[in-house]
């Protein structure tokens, strides 16, 4: 058995939103009992104050979460700055916590104690991992990277960076009845746990294919032998500036999107390099992308149709949790809600569903891979059952 239930509150006032995400849920588990749960919640609101009230209401819970850029659900569609709690419960598959601290000092250390605290508590086989880093204090690549190196046995992690409403002052992470920042919180689901993924965007690439020939981190300095800005601007004209409109794709051997590196703002009109949202390991074959809001939408629909058709037709779909770009949100305006309905449309209005925008995604490259990739502007959808 595995079952979900989903509040969500857009009360201004903490105490008061709090109240009413216990109420929804209490009155849909109508006295069952859960074992874990996944908080998204506005940076605005009184952290520790939710803790405490989840914690008091289910003592012992699993819990972990953090801050974004924006919050959505089953209950209520599209909000920001509201508070939203998935709960999990299962007398078959066993849900855990674990957090490491202090990511920007040592990377490895942090995904180590994550993974240590999590496994440690259950005997079963690692299904699954959602992971909700830190987004600004360390490198999500290598964050990723780490924690896969923990998780033996190819366990596919799914989810996404923590955000603070475009502020880019700080973001907080959520584990059992601790605030953090600068922390990785994972949830890890061991045992007989069906689920699928899909993984788009909506970007498609112009132009030829290039490789990074000189790059450090986050910083691409040549393309084919060239500054990166001219490589930016064979495509896209001399007055390009690179945005979050045209990301930058990462190719595999097939010149086929593996994932995608958004621009950061920084200034260009004094340098020929450019600064990405993410790793570009030098070496890699890039392709310039461009998109409108239309195919925006049609690649959150694409990821959930995705996760659908790899979902067993015998088993019964309990839960869904979705990660999305605060570019995606950015650059859909007011369209942005639109990706909520598109949800309740493919997976009907029956299922618990919740899900938020981050500064960056975790997920594999697609259905048919388990390995996963740090991505940017992309839509992920996971889908659960047993």
């Amino acid at each position: 058995m595995f079952f979900a239930t989903v509040g969500h509150s857009e009360d201004v006032d903490t105490e008061s939103a709090l109240e009413e995400v216990i109420a929804q849920c209490k009155r849909d588990l109508n006295g069952r009992q859960v074992n874990a749960g996944l908080l998204f919640a506005g940076i605005d609101s009184e952290h520790q104050e939710l803790l405490n009230g989840i914690n008091a209401a289910w003592p012992g819970i699993e819990l972990v979460g953090c801050t974004t850029a924006g919050e959505f659900s089953s209950r209520l569609g599209l909000q920001e700055d509201s508070v939203c709690l998935i709960l999990f419960g299962s007398d078959t598959v066993e849900i855990t916590a674990g957090v490491g601290h202090e990511m920007s000092k040592d990377i490895p250390a942090a995904c180590r104690r994550a993974v240590s605290e999590a496994r440690r508590k259950t005997r079963q086989n690692p299904a699954l991992c959602i992971a909700l880093p830190e987004s600004m204090t360390a490198s999500g690549p290598q964050v990723l990277t780490a924690l896969k190196a923990e998780l033996i046995g190819n366990v596919p992690v799914i989810g996404a960076t923590a955000g603070d409403q475009w502020q880019f002052e700080g973001t907080y992470q959520y584990c059992g009845k601790k605030v953090f920042s600068d922390a990785l919180p994972i949830l890890l689901f061991s045992g007989p746990l069906t689920y699928s993924f899909g993984v788009a965007s909506g970007w498609m690439p112009i132009g030829e294919p290039g490789r990074v020939t000189r790059s450090e981190g986050a910083v691409v300095f040549e393309i084919d032998d060239l500054p990166a800005m001219a490589f930016y601007r064979k495509y896209l004209g001399e007055a390009a500036k690179p945005s979050g409109e045209c990301p930058l794709a990462i190719l595999n051997d097939g010149n086929e999107i593996q994932y995608l590196r958004a621009p950061a703002g920084v200034s260009i009109e004094a340098a020929e390099e450019i600064t990405f949202f993410g790793d570009v390991p030098q070496g890699e074959r890039v392709q310039i992308t461009v998109t409108d809001r239309d195919a925006i939408l049609a690649g959150c629909r694409y990821s959930i149709q995705e996760a659908k058709n790899g979902y067993p037709e015998d088993k019964t779909l309990e839960a869904a949790v979705f990660f999305s770009c605060g570019a995606r949100k950015l650059l859909l305006g007011t369209r942005t809600a639109e990706e909520a309905v598109i949800i309740g449309e493919e997976i009907g209005k029956g299922v618990p569903m919740c899900g938020f925008y981050g500064y960056g995604e975790l997920g594999p490259v697609g259905s048919n891979s388990r390995d996963s990739m740090f991505h940017n502007e992309t839509f992920i959808s996971l889908l659960m059952g047993t």
